[in-house]
């Protein structure tokens, strides 16, 4: 999720896709890329999202808060 407003990337990772190292070096790369623009990434677990629902919510709503302008 792009919240374009807030130049927050809110990406749902999952082991499978990116779990091998190869990928996280491509994450990585693509992460400072955007932090270069001022876009911010921010990363959750497929299964932080399943297991923990409420507080992934409430730490999405709280990054996307400090980033209002």
């Amino acid at each position: 999720m792009f919240a374009e407003r807030e130049q927050v990337n809110i990406e749902l990772d999952g082991a499978t896709t990116h779990g091998s190292p190869g990928q996280r070096e491509i994450d990585l790369r693509r992460d400072a890329l955007l932090a270069a623009v001022g876009i911010l990434v921010v990363r959750f677990a497929h299964r932080r999202l399943v297991q923990d629902v409420d507080e992934v919510r409430r730490e999405t709503l709280a990054i996307l808060a400090t980033r209002r302008t």
